[in-house]
Protein backbone atom coordinates (compact mmCIF):
# COMPACT_ATOMS: atom_id res chain seq x y z
CA UNK A 1 0.00 0.00 0.00
CA UNK A 2 1.03 3.59 -0.81
CA UNK A 3 1.91 6.11 1.69
CA UNK A 4 2.50 3.77 4.54
CA UNK A 5 5.34 4.95 7.16
CA UNK A 6 8.76 4.03 6.26
CA UNK A 7 9.56 -0.04 7.01
CA UNK A 8 5.67 -0.75 7.35
CA UNK A 9 4.07 -3.55 5.25
CA UNK A 10 0.56 -4.93 4.70
CA UNK A 11 0.63 -8.46 4.22
CA UNK A 12 -2.32 -11.19 5.24
CA UNK A 13 -4.67 -8.95 5.87
CA UNK A 14 -2.17 -6.69 8.48
CA UNK A 15 -0.19 -4.11 8.90
CA UNK A 16 3.59 -4.68 10.04
CA UNK A 17 6.36 -3.30 11.18
CA UNK A 18 10.06 -4.29 10.26
CA UNK A 19 12.13 -2.75 13.08
CA UNK A 20 15.62 -2.11 12.46
CA UNK A 21 18.54 -4.74 14.48
CA UNK A 22 19.15 -2.26 16.38
CA UNK A 23 15.09 -1.98 17.48
CA UNK A 24 14.53 -5.08 18.07
CA UNK A 25 14.33 -5.33 22.01
CA UNK A 26 11.07 -2.87 21.29
CA UNK A 27 9.37 -5.36 19.21
CA UNK A 28 9.61 -8.85 20.96
CA UNK A 29 13.00 -9.52 19.46
CA UNK A 30 10.80 -9.69 15.90
CA UNK A 31 11.66 -8.67 12.14
CA UNK A 32 8.15 -8.69 11.53
CA UNK A 33 5.97 -6.89 14.19
CA UNK A 34 2.16 -7.01 13.75
CA UNK A 35 0.19 -3.82 14.45
CA UNK A 36 -3.02 -4.77 13.67
CA UNK A 37 -5.38 -5.47 11.15
CA UNK A 38 -6.77 -1.72 10.43
CA UNK A 39 -4.74 1.16 9.66
CA UNK A 40 -5.81 2.95 13.15
CA UNK A 41 -4.90 0.22 15.16
CA UNK A 42 -1.60 -0.28 13.55
CA UNK A 43 -1.13 3.84 14.23
CA UNK A 44 -2.16 3.42 17.82
CA UNK A 45 0.03 0.36 18.25
CA UNK A 46 3.23 2.19 16.73
CA UNK A 47 2.65 5.13 18.70
CA UNK A 48 2.58 3.33 21.96
CA UNK A 49 5.82 1.66 20.91
CA UNK A 50 7.43 4.82 20.09
CA UNK A 51 6.37 6.21 23.72
CA UNK A 52 8.80 3.38 24.95
CA UNK A 53 12.07 4.26 22.78
CA UNK A 54 11.71 7.47 24.64
CA UNK A 55 11.44 6.39 27.32
CA UNK A 56 14.29 6.54 30.17
CA UNK A 57 17.00 4.22 29.51
CA UNK A 58 18.34 1.48 32.29
CA UNK A 59 21.85 2.80 32.30
CA UNK A 60 20.80 6.05 33.42
CA UNK A 61 18.50 4.31 36.30
CA UNK A 62 21.80 2.43 37.06
CA UNK A 63 23.85 5.42 37.52
CA UNK A 64 21.06 7.16 40.00
CA UNK A 65 20.46 3.54 41.66
CA UNK A 66 24.70 3.86 42.04
CA UNK A 67 24.38 7.24 43.63
CA UNK A 68 21.58 7.27 45.56
CA UNK A 69 20.82 3.86 46.66
CA UNK A 70 24.12 1.43 46.79
CA UNK A 71 26.52 4.33 48.16
CA UNK A 72 24.57 3.81 50.90
CA UNK A 73 25.33 0.24 51.56
CA UNK A 74 28.68 -1.72 53.07
CA UNK A 75 32.15 -1.51 51.13
CA UNK A 76 31.77 -5.59 50.55
CA UNK A 77 28.55 -5.14 49.07
CA UNK A 78 29.29 -1.83 47.03
CA UNK A 79 32.21 -3.82 45.49
CA UNK A 80 29.92 -7.23 44.61
CA UNK A 81 27.01 -4.98 43.15
CA UNK A 82 29.32 -2.58 40.51
CA UNK A 83 30.30 -5.36 38.81
CA UNK A 84 26.99 -6.93 38.15
CA UNK A 85 26.34 -3.37 37.09
CA UNK A 86 28.80 -3.10 35.16
CA UNK A 87 27.47 -5.89 33.19
CA UNK A 88 23.95 -5.12 33.29
CA UNK A 89 25.11 -1.35 32.08
CA UNK A 90 26.86 -2.71 29.09
CA UNK A 91 24.55 -5.64 28.20
CA UNK A 92 20.94 -4.06 28.80
CA UNK A 93 21.72 -0.48 29.84
CA UNK A 94 20.45 0.99 26.18
CA UNK A 95 17.11 -0.45 26.58
CA UNK A 96 14.54 2.26 27.60
CA UNK A 97 13.33 1.07 31.19
CA UNK A 98 9.90 -0.05 30.27
CA UNK A 99 11.52 -2.42 27.82
CA UNK A 100 13.16 -4.62 30.53
CA UNK A 101 10.15 -7.63 30.39
CA UNK A 102 10.93 -11.16 31.41
CA UNK A 103 11.58 -11.80 27.69
CA UNK A 104 14.21 -9.32 27.04
CA UNK A 105 15.43 -10.43 31.24
CA UNK A 106 15.65 -14.16 30.12
CA UNK A 107 17.50 -13.62 26.99
CA UNK A 108 20.19 -11.33 28.82
CA UNK A 109 20.29 -13.97 31.68
CA UNK A 110 20.68 -17.21 28.95
CA UNK A 111 23.57 -15.51 27.32
CA UNK A 112 25.30 -14.76 30.42
CA UNK A 113 25.30 -17.89 32.19
CA UNK A 114 26.91 -19.60 28.87
CA UNK A 115 29.75 -17.30 28.91
CA UNK A 116 30.17 -17.27 32.85
CA UNK A 117 28.02 -19.50 34.67
CA UNK A 118 24.42 -19.34 36.32
CA UNK A 119 25.80 -18.10 40.00
CA UNK A 120 27.20 -14.74 37.89
CA UNK A 121 23.77 -14.82 36.16
CA UNK A 122 21.60 -15.04 39.25
CA UNK A 123 23.68 -12.47 40.69
CA UNK A 124 22.68 -9.63 38.06
CA UNK A 125 19.02 -11.10 38.20
CA UNK A 126 19.50 -9.81 42.00
CA UNK A 127 20.90 -6.67 41.26
CA UNK A 128 18.66 -6.24 38.41
CA UNK A 129 15.15 -6.50 40.63
CA UNK A 130 17.04 -3.67 43.07
CA UNK A 131 17.17 -1.40 40.04
CA UNK A 132 14.01 -1.64 39.25
CA UNK A 133 12.67 -1.60 42.51
CA UNK A 134 13.98 1.97 42.61
CA UNK A 135 12.62 3.14 39.32
CA UNK A 136 9.26 1.84 40.81
CA UNK A 137 10.14 4.15 43.64
CA UNK A 138 11.54 7.07 41.80
CA UNK A 139 8.23 6.67 39.55
CA UNK A 140 9.82 5.87 36.22
CA UNK A 141 7.65 2.11 35.73
CA UNK A 142 4.55 1.34 37.17
CA UNK A 143 5.79 -1.98 38.44
CA UNK A 144 8.98 -4.00 38.38
CA UNK A 145 7.96 -6.61 35.49
CA UNK A 146 10.49 -8.95 36.51
CA UNK A 147 9.69 -9.63 40.11
CA UNK A 148 8.48 -13.29 40.48
CA UNK A 149 8.00 -13.73 37.19
CA UNK A 150 11.76 -14.55 36.23
CA UNK A 151 13.20 -17.25 37.88
CA UNK A 152 16.57 -17.82 39.47
CA UNK A 153 18.89 -20.59 38.42
CA UNK A 154 18.63 -23.63 40.51
CA UNK A 155 19.45 -27.47 41.00
CA UNK A 156 17.38 -28.84 38.51
CA UNK A 157 19.35 -26.20 36.11
CA UNK A 158 22.62 -27.55 36.80
CA UNK A 159 23.62 -24.99 39.26
CA UNK A 160 26.67 -25.96 41.61
CA UNK A 161 24.99 -27.15 44.82
CA UNK A 162 25.36 -24.28 47.58
CA UNK A 163 28.23 -24.26 49.88
CA UNK A 164 27.16 -26.98 52.61
CA UNK A 165 30.65 -27.29 54.41
CA UNK A 166 29.88 -27.74 58.84
CA UNK A 167 32.74 -26.85 60.76
CA UNK A 168 33.02 -29.96 63.27
CA UNK A 169 34.19 -29.06 66.54
CA UNK A 170 37.39 -31.51 66.31
CA UNK A 171 38.25 -29.59 63.16
CA UNK A 172 37.68 -26.14 64.74
CA UNK A 173 40.01 -26.95 67.66
CA UNK A 174 42.83 -28.58 65.02
CA UNK A 175 43.05 -25.53 63.47
CA UNK A 176 43.01 -23.51 66.39
CA UNK A 177 46.12 -25.22 67.61
CA UNK A 178 47.94 -23.55 65.01
CA UNK A 179 46.30 -20.18 64.53
CA UNK A 180 47.78 -17.25 65.73
CA UNK A 181 46.82 -15.85 69.30
CA UNK A 182 44.80 -13.11 67.44
CA UNK A 183 43.15 -15.68 65.01
CA UNK A 184 41.77 -17.51 68.21
CA UNK A 185 40.44 -14.28 69.63
CA UNK A 186 38.21 -13.47 66.50
CA UNK A 187 37.03 -17.22 66.34
CA UNK A 188 36.17 -17.22 69.81
CA UNK A 189 33.99 -13.82 69.19
CA UNK A 190 32.90 -15.10 66.12
CA UNK A 191 31.22 -18.35 67.64
CA UNK A 192 30.09 -16.67 70.69
CA UNK A 193 27.76 -14.02 68.31
CA UNK A 194 27.32 -14.84 64.95
CA UNK A 195 28.67 -11.44 63.52
CA UNK A 196 30.66 -11.14 59.81
CA UNK A 197 34.51 -11.38 59.94
CA UNK A 198 34.23 -7.54 58.94
CA UNK A 199 32.21 -6.09 62.01
CA UNK A 200 34.30 -8.32 63.57
CA UNK A 201 37.30 -6.60 63.18
CA UNK A 202 35.74 -3.43 62.93
CA UNK A 203 34.89 -3.53 66.78
CA UNK A 204 36.79 -0.30 68.53
CA UNK A 205 37.40 -0.60 72.33
CA UNK A 206 34.59 2.08 72.49
CA UNK A 207 32.17 -0.06 71.49
CA UNK A 208 32.88 -2.09 75.01
CA UNK A 209 30.97 -1.81 77.63
CA UNK A 210 31.13 -3.39 81.45
CA UNK A 211 27.62 -4.86 80.89
CA UNK A 212 27.57 -4.87 76.30
CA UNK A 213 29.47 -5.33 73.14
CA UNK A 214 27.41 -3.15 70.40
CA UNK A 215 28.31 -4.19 66.87
CA UNK A 216 27.80 -2.04 64.32
CA UNK A 217 26.70 -3.99 61.26
CA UNK A 218 28.14 -2.62 57.91
CA UNK A 219 25.72 -4.35 55.90
CA UNK A 220 22.83 -2.23 56.98
CA UNK A 221 24.50 0.15 59.11
CA UNK A 222 22.36 -1.17 62.44
CA UNK A 223 23.68 -1.15 65.91
CA UNK A 224 23.90 -5.11 67.27
CA UNK A 225 24.00 -4.95 70.91
CA UNK A 226 24.98 -8.38 72.86
CA UNK A 227 24.78 -8.66 76.59
CA UNK A 228 28.23 -9.21 78.04
CA UNK A 229 28.54 -12.61 79.41
CA UNK A 230 31.39 -14.35 80.81
CA UNK A 231 32.83 -16.19 77.77
CA UNK A 232 32.17 -12.96 75.62
CA UNK A 233 34.08 -11.11 78.12
CA UNK A 234 36.56 -14.10 78.68
CA UNK A 235 37.29 -13.68 74.20
CA UNK A 236 37.41 -9.73 74.46
CA UNK A 237 40.17 -9.95 76.97
CA UNK A 238 41.54 -12.44 74.28
CA UNK A 239 42.18 -10.50 71.88
CA UNK A 240 43.29 -7.49 74.04
CA UNK A 241 46.11 -9.60 75.31
CA UNK A 242 47.18 -10.30 71.91
CA UNK A 243 47.00 -6.48 70.24
CA UNK A 244 50.48 -6.45 68.10
CA UNK A 245 50.09 -2.01 68.90
CA UNK A 246 48.83 -0.29 71.13
CA UNK A 247 44.96 0.56 68.99
CA UNK A 248 41.42 1.75 69.71
CA UNK A 249 40.54 -1.47 67.23
CA UNK A 250 39.91 -4.51 69.42
CA UNK A 251 41.71 -7.13 66.66
CA UNK A 252 44.27 -4.17 64.83
CA UNK A 253 46.91 -5.10 62.40
CA UNK A 254 50.63 -4.97 63.27
CA UNK A 255 50.49 -1.14 63.14
CA UNK A 256 47.43 -0.48 65.43
CA UNK A 257 44.95 0.54 62.41
CA UNK A 258 41.92 -1.27 61.76
CA UNK A 259 42.12 -4.72 59.27
CA UNK A 260 39.18 -3.64 56.88
CA UNK A 261 40.46 -1.03 54.28
CA UNK A 262 38.35 1.80 52.86
CA UNK A 263 36.96 -0.51 50.40
CA UNK A 264 36.01 -3.59 52.46
CA UNK A 265 39.16 -5.68 51.99
CA UNK A 266 40.93 -7.30 54.40
CA UNK A 267 43.54 -8.93 52.80
CA UNK A 268 46.40 -9.78 54.75
CA UNK A 269 44.12 -11.17 57.35
CA UNK A 270 42.49 -13.20 54.69
CA UNK A 271 46.39 -14.49 53.83
CA UNK A 272 47.16 -15.33 57.25
CA UNK A 273 43.95 -17.24 57.70
CA UNK A 274 44.99 -19.33 54.76
CA UNK A 275 48.95 -19.89 55.41
CA UNK A 276 47.22 -21.41 59.04
CA UNK A 277 44.72 -23.53 57.38
CA UNK A 278 46.99 -25.26 55.69
CA UNK A 279 49.31 -25.39 58.46
CA UNK A 280 46.46 -27.45 60.26
CA UNK A 281 45.85 -29.52 57.28
CA UNK A 282 49.67 -30.33 57.19
CA UNK A 283 49.97 -30.77 60.93
CA UNK A 284 47.06 -32.31 62.44
CA UNK A 285 43.79 -34.37 61.26
CA UNK A 286 42.06 -31.84 59.38
CA UNK A 287 41.20 -32.95 55.71
CA UNK A 288 39.37 -29.67 54.53
CA UNK A 289 39.79 -26.07 55.12
CA UNK A 290 37.10 -23.69 56.34
CA UNK A 291 36.67 -20.13 56.05
CA UNK A 292 35.38 -16.94 58.43
CA UNK A 293 32.08 -17.50 56.82
CA UNK A 294 31.83 -21.24 57.48
CA UNK A 295 32.27 -20.12 61.15
CA UNK A 296 29.31 -18.24 60.65
CA UNK A 297 27.37 -20.89 59.23
CA UNK A 298 28.48 -22.92 62.22
CA UNK A 299 26.82 -20.51 64.46
CA UNK A 300 23.63 -20.67 62.80
CA UNK A 301 23.54 -24.07 62.60
CA UNK A 302 24.32 -25.28 66.30
CA UNK A 303 21.63 -23.00 67.53
CA UNK A 304 18.78 -24.16 69.52
CA UNK A 305 16.60 -23.54 66.50
CA UNK A 306 15.79 -21.62 63.69
CA UNK A 307 14.49 -18.82 65.56
CA UNK A 308 17.58 -18.23 67.45
CA UNK A 309 19.47 -18.63 64.38
CA UNK A 310 18.18 -15.35 62.97
CA UNK A 311 18.90 -13.38 66.16
CA UNK A 312 22.02 -14.32 66.52
CA UNK A 313 23.34 -14.07 62.68
CA UNK A 314 20.94 -10.52 62.57
CA UNK A 315 18.39 -11.90 59.07
CA UNK A 316 15.29 -10.32 58.69
CA UNK A 317 14.18 -13.28 56.20
CA UNK A 318 14.12 -16.43 58.32
CA UNK A 319 14.38 -18.48 54.58
CA UNK A 320 17.81 -17.14 54.35
CA UNK A 321 18.96 -18.63 57.36
CA UNK A 322 16.84 -22.17 57.03
CA UNK A 323 18.75 -21.92 53.57
CA UNK A 324 22.34 -21.04 54.14
CA UNK A 325 23.29 -21.37 57.62
CA UNK A 326 21.52 -24.62 59.45
CA UNK A 327 23.90 -26.46 57.47
CA UNK A 328 24.40 -28.97 60.64
CA UNK A 329 22.64 -32.77 59.21
CA UNK A 330 19.51 -33.47 61.59
CA UNK A 331 18.36 -36.86 62.74
CA UNK A 332 14.54 -36.93 62.12
CA UNK A 333 12.84 -39.29 64.55
CA UNK A 334 10.39 -42.00 63.38
CA UNK A 335 6.72 -42.12 64.40
CA UNK A 336 7.56 -45.15 66.35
Amino acid sequence: MKDMPKRWAYKHGAYYYRPRESERDLFDGKSWYRLGKTYSEALRTFAGIQELQVSEKLGSVIDRYEVEVLAKRSASTQNGYKVALRRLRQGMGHNPVTTITPKATYRYLDALAKAKGMSVANTDLKVLNQVMNAAVRWGIVERNPIKGSVKYYGKRDGLKKERDRYVEDWELAAWQSVATPQQRAFAAIVMLTGIRKGDCLSIMEAHITDETLTVHVSKNSRPVVFEMTKALRAAIEQARACKPAPSLYLLPNRFGRCQISPSGKSQPFDDKWRQTMRQAIEQTDLEEPFTRHDLRAKVGSDAEDERRAQELLDHTDPSITRQHYRRKKRTIRPVK
